[in-house]
């Protein structure tokens, strides 16, 4: 299966206040482990509420708001189309 890696954008790059799909996480296993148990995976659906500066980003994840710092919140890759 061949992945358009045009529709990919890293998470800080989504318009904030609008739900995006998790397409990949970009890293480690560690990393990925604990994105996961912050229900951020593959396939989740996510929304950027907000991004102070070059500070921390923060999520919703259904009804839980995360703070990610923005390092790894550009490991997360997310699909901008309405699909």
């Amino acid at each position: 299966m061949r992945r358009d890696k045009t529709r990919e954008i890293p998470l800080p790059f989504a318009p904030p206040g609008k739900e995006v799909k998790v397409i990949r996480i970009v890293g480690g296993e560690g990393m990925k482990h604990r994105l996961m148990n912050l229900a951020i995976h593959p396939g989740s659906r996510i929304k950027l509420l907000s991004a102070f500066g070059r500070g921390r980003l923060v999520v919703q994840t259904g009804e839980t708001r995360i703070a990610l710092g923005r390092g790894i919140s550009y490991h997360i890759m997310v699909n901008n189309d309405d699909n």
